[in-house]
């Protein structure tokens, strides 16, 4: 199963929106800071003396912030860094990390259906967790420690301003908090590289041709009734390491003269038909767990030896084409805002039908737009590769073994579509695999025709999906469900073109990189909250920030306007009044006043719900745990909204200290 992207973010559409939020929420928590900060000075020395006192303040920190001095702030970190190392809470961390990582192993199954993600789970979570714990534990007791034994006095009647203590420690505790992750994540990927790698024997005596077995024709079974593909001509199977084995195939490949050359090896024999066709015989590996290995055949004949490589599949970094858009069509042939729900709980996926309507075939169809579509994004243009995760709903179960068709179809979006020619290729069918990824290769010249923009055919060829389909860079997608009375389930992200994988150590780097931006975020706040607050109280101070943060999507959802039933106050109105959520209140003044009472609260809580950072929109374990490339515009996106927080943070923890009476 693929992995369920939420939205698809781009950086260049995010970043105005993400600027204009941090700007609202800045000038709203100021003001709110600065009447909390004036009824606290009030109280403290009255009212005249305590507005003298927070203008002062508030008048003072642009000075302060402009004369922040770089070398300051970097002495203050040393300091800091030195501090945390002295309070051994780096090492502790360290040596559970290791000691996780050399007990670990004994428990870890890689003979199960993805060890790859039992792998990564592990180290990913583990390290997270180390990581955010000990970014607590050296903010949480700095600033309190040092206020309380009174050492802050060597630091505060220096020249330095309360900006530079407060940024340094940041600083500090970040660099050390940097290298302590920059270790964590080269152990983890050794760790995992370790722990998958793996190879296999032939089971034979000889570990060659001779090993595999004659199949046979009636039941075209192997020696554990498991069906064997149509074309294979032997089988054969692995020994059981790293607790699992593969079965083999000696398969009957027969390509056309002019055909691309195959990699040579895994061929055992190579003939020349009558028709000119060459015919290969190759040893090919079936993958089992997410992975599997390339056969090595050395000699011709049955004596031929065969030796498997190393794991291949699990360290991978696929770059997705995703479309541009996705739309649905009913059996009519009718747009329509989603696909049909056939009542699952999950709505994530639109499902289209197979069936007739007002007797004629169905028209139901899912088309998707994909954009910025050319060769240079392929690893080889003349195959491309695209790959469906789609959902199947059966209202009949007929055949069990048989698998439900769908069918794929490219056409071309004309730039004008009154005068230029539209090329559309044939429909592709295929079976489809509900609980796998799909992995469909397609030639580059794709069987087709070439229509008037009228519809009518002016002939029919094979098409070039480059030149002619996708010329302007624009091409349609259009699926659809052969079988009738099933539904096929799809989302934007089912389908999509695999272009050139990127480097797995580098997608694994980037994954760290999401869990050292939640460490940034985790020490600002820490810094912030401890230049007020007592240890204990910084402690839960920042963990209730932490599980905001991580559950800040199920709020956001909780706040939706979209929810059945209207706001809060409505819907309390309703339960009240025992009106039903489905139906409509009836116009009037108490409608009006509720509605825009919950659009006030809402929009409300909806600014509040941005005080906590989003650590979702900081989290990229998935794209490591399904072998996705993680994105340049995520990344950047979680570097911003870490900046954004830290900056935040760093001022407030500034009016935060100038406060007391410490730092006066």
């Amino acid at each position: 199963m693929a992995m369920v992207v939420e939205d698809f973010l781009n950086f260049g559409e995010w970043f105005p929106g993400a600027v204009y939020t941090f700007f609202l929420l800045t000038v709203a928590l100021v003001a709110l800071g600065t009447f909390f900060g004036y009824l606290v000075a009030a109280f403290r020395h009255g009212p005249t003396e305590g507005f003298y006192i927070v203008a002062q303040t508030i008048g003072g920190a642009v000075p302060d912030a402009l004369g922040t001095s770089p070398r300051r702030v970097l002495a203050i970190a040393r300091l800091a860094a030195i501090e945390a190392i002295r309070r051994k809470v780096v090492i502790v961390t360290f040596v559970v990390f290791g000691l996780t990582l050399l007990l670990g192993g004994w428990f870890m199954n890689a003979g199960g259906a993805h060890p790859d993600r039992i792998y990564l789970n592990f180290v990913l979570w583990g390290t997270q967790l180390l990581a955010l714990l000990t970014g607590l534990l050296m903010t949480a007791f700095s600033l309190p420690d040092d206020i309380k034994n009174k050492t802050i006095y060597t630091v505060v009647t220096k020249p330095v301003r309360a900006t530079e203590i407060v940024l340094g420690r940041i600083v500090g505790f970040a660099a050390v908090g940097s290298v302590l992750l920059a270790v964590m994540g080269l152990l983890s990927f050794l760790f995992v590289w370790r722990g998958l790698s793996h190879s296999h024997r032939v089971v034979g005596e000889t570990q060659s041709i001779a090993s595999f077995e004659e199949i046979d024709p009636t039941t075209r079974l192997n020696r554990y009734g498991q069906r064997v593909s149509d074309s294979a001509i032997k089988t054969g199977e692995t020994t059981v390491d790293a607790g699992h084995r593969h079965m083999l195939e000696i398969v009957e490949d027969i390509r056309d003269k002019d055909s691309p050359p195959l990699d040579d090896r895994n061929v055992v024999s190579k003939s020349e038909l009558p028709d000119g066709r060459i015919r290969y015989e190759r040893v090919l590996v079936e993958p089992y767990g997410g992975h599997s290995h390339t056969a090595v055949v050395n000699g011709s004949g049955a004596n031929a030896q065969v030796s498997l490589e190393s794991a291949e599949g699990y360290f991978r970094a696929r770059i997705p084409v995703y479309a541009a858009s996705l739309g649905f069509y009913d059996s009519a042939g009718e747009p329509k805002d989603g696909g049909i729900n056939v009542g699952k709980e999950w709505a994530h996926r639109g499902y289209i039908d197979g069936g007739t309507s007002m007797n004629r075939n169905s028209l139901s169809k899912a088309e998707f737009v994909f954009e910025k579509i050319s060769p240079a994004i392929f690893k080889d243009p003349n195959l491309l590769i695209l790959e469906l995760d789609l959902g199947v709903f059966r209202t009949t179960k007929g055949d069990i073994e048989k698998r439900v068709l769908g069918s794929l179809q490219f056409e071309t979006i004309p730039d004008n579509a009154e005068i230029d020619p539209v090329f559309r290729s044939e429909r592709i069918v295929f079976e489809t695999d509900e609980y796998n990824v799909q992995i469909i290769p397609l030639r580059r010249d794709l069987p087709g025709e070439k229509l008037r923009p009228d519809g009518t055919i002016l002939e029919t060829r094979d098409i070039d999906f480059f030149n002619e389909i996708a010329k302007n860079g624009r091409v349609k997608l259009t699926l659809r469900c052969e079988d009738q009375n099933q539904y096929l389930g799809v989302a934007r992200e089912n389908i999509y073109f695999r272009a050139s994988d990127g480097l797995y150590w580098w997608n694994f780097s980037k994954g760290f990189l999401g869990i050292w931006a939640q460490m940034l975020v985790m020490i600002s706040l820490g810094v912030a909250l401890s230049t007020f607050l007592s240890t204990p109280v910084t402690m839960i101070g920042v963990m209730s920030m932490l599980v905001l943060g991580y559950n800040s999507s199920f709020i956001s959802g909780l706040i939706s306007k979209e929810n059945i039933g209207g706001g809060p106050l409505e819907s309390f109105y309703r339960i009240v009044t025992q009106k039903n959520m489905e139906i409509e209140l009836e116009q009037g003044l108490a409608r009006m006043v509720l509605e825009q009472a919950d659009f006030f609260l809402l929009s409300v809580l909806g600014s509040l719900s941005n005080i906590a950072p989003n650590f979702s929109q900081l989290h990229f374990s998935e794209f490591l745990l399904y072998g996705y490339s993680i994105d340049i515009h995520r990344l950047a996106a979680a570097m911003s909204v870490a900046l954004a927080f830290t900056i935040g943070l760093t001022v407030f923890g500034y009016f935060c200290f100038k406060t007391r009476e410490i730092a006066k």
